[in-house]
């Protein structure tokens, strides 16, 4: 603690009283002043600190961080490359596209098992990435008949 504040614990309030906490001592006791004061001292928290209460805290086993380390990816070639004018691209899109929707239980990496291994409904996961899809493809389009249209009356 500073000396500002060791200074100010110590005085007395200002009318004339003592604080409750130092009745009976002598007012140049700092070391029981700063205990004193420190619970009124707000708490430091360094935002990471205050992040990780937030955070969600995996305790999988290896096999279940790959098979969610698959399903990320997954999400994110679906995401990614929608829109993808690159032939790369649009296959990684059409391949996660094709393992998502498929309903096929037979292989350990399947979408299905790998959402039931995790916890997760895989149709509405699947159902989510639909709906995101058609939205983002509407959006796609309007904003490309906007600038047609922009074009246009140019």
């Amino acid at each position: 603690m500073n000396a500002r504040k060791r200074g100010q614990a110590a005085q007395p309030i200002s009318d004339g009283r003592v604080p409750f906490w130092l009745n009976g001592r002598e007012p140049g006791n700092s070391s029981l002043t700063e205990k004193a004061m420190a619970v009124f001292q707000p708490d430091i928290l360094l935002e990471h600190q205050f992040q990780t209460t937030y955070r969600r805290r995996f305790s999988l086993d290896p096999e279940r961080l790959l098979m969610l380390a698959v399903l990320q990816d997954a999400v994110v070639c679906f995401q990614d490359n929608l829109g993808a004018t690159c032939k790369r691209k649009q296959v990684m899109h059409a391949e996660a596209e094709e393992w998502i929707m498929n309903r096929d239980r037979s292989y350990l990496f399947a979408f299905e098992n790998v959402c039931e291994a995790l916890g997760y409904d895989a149709d509405y996961i699947r159902g989510g990435l639909l709906r995101w899809k058609r939205v983002t493809l509407a959006r796609q389009r309007q904003s490309h008949e906007r600038a047609t249209s922009r074009a246009a009356a140019s």
